[in-house]
């Protein structure tokens, strides 16, 4: 089961609240539609990192648990004078990712197949009141559970991002290589300003990268230097923000290094200068 927040946004006005509100393109979406989207303060960093899917009668954003509760009463706080109602919905879904194919063939009522993202193939989500069904219908096909730990290094191995921890409120979205939540086509919306004016006249001074560690593990929160550096942890110029220990790539991680800083490019560990860390694209390869 993926933790998540739900967050549905109803009546005649939700296209248009939402499109002022989101980086994503509201009114381009069809129902059965899924995509990434962001809110954004007018400085343009980040509020919250969703996926939106778009239904008949209604928008849903699906969040980390954690933003729940702040997304309600930020869309709430804005929704005052719109024909629109946000509800918390959370109780009443489960969310599964999946990691493998699995056909979408004899599922149980209230529950639908939505497209992948990072390490995922796809992911379920249904009603609660399907728990037993759904549970058999996995079963069946020997989808089996994985460990919090699996479930780690498949994120950072596919380089995603989780809001909270790699990505927070003082993050700009190009920072964090959110291109597929935001449209350059679409009219304002919160934060628009910031990230045209980005876009067309500079460029982020850091990027969310991946991490090797050839000397072993660098832990989350570490800051990281230029080898050459003379007064350690003077000028930061990394940091790591997620650490595991690979099967497949040893100890990785994600973080942000500053860009003056290349793919290939070697940093070291301001507390520990004898452990390094090597820049690399995402997802690891």
């Amino acid at each position: 089961m993926r933790p998540t927040a739900i967050v549905d946004v109803e009546g005649p006005d939700r296209v248009p609240f939402l499109q002022g509100q989101l980086t994503q393109d509201v009114k381009a979406m069809r129902p059965g539609e899924t995509r990434a989207a962001a809110g954004l303060t007018p400085k343009g960093k980040l509020l919250f990192v969703a996926r939106l899917h778009a239904l008949p009668d209604r928008l849903r954003l699906l969040l980390r648990p954690a933003s729940g509760e702040s997304v309600l009463t930020h869309l709430r706080k804005y929704a005052a004078f719109q024909k629109v109602t946000v509800s918390d919905s959370s109780d009443a879904f489960l969310r599964v990712g999946l990691y493998g194919a699995a056909s979408a063939e004899d599922l149980p009522e209230g529950a639908t197949v939505l497209p992948g993202e990072g390490e995922f193939v796809g992911e379920i989500l249904a009603l609660a009141t399907v728990r037993d069904e759904l549970g058999a219908w996995l079963s069946a096909r020997s989808l089996r559970p994985i460990s919090e730990e699996e479930a780690e290094v498949r994120r950072v191995e596919a380089g995603r991002a989780r809001f909270g921890q790699d990505a927070t409120e003082s993050n700009l979205p190009d920072e964090v290589g959110l291109d597929e939540a935001i449209s350059m086509t679409k009219g304002c919306y919160v934060g628009q300003e910031i990230v045209a004016r980005m876009r067309t006249y500079g460029r982020a001074n850091r990027r969310l990268v991946g991490f090797r560690f050839p000397e072993g593990a660098i832990s989350a929160g570490s800051l990281l230097m230029l080898p050459e550096e003379s007064e350690p942890g003077k000028i930061e110029q990394g940091r790591v923000t997620s650490s595991v220990l690979s099967p497949r790539f040893g100890a990785i991680g994600l973080g942000y290094a500053f860009r003056e800083v290349p793919p290939g490019g070697r940093l070291i560990c301001v507390a520990d200068p004898s452990r390094g860390a090597i820049v690399a694209d995402l997802p690891f390869a």
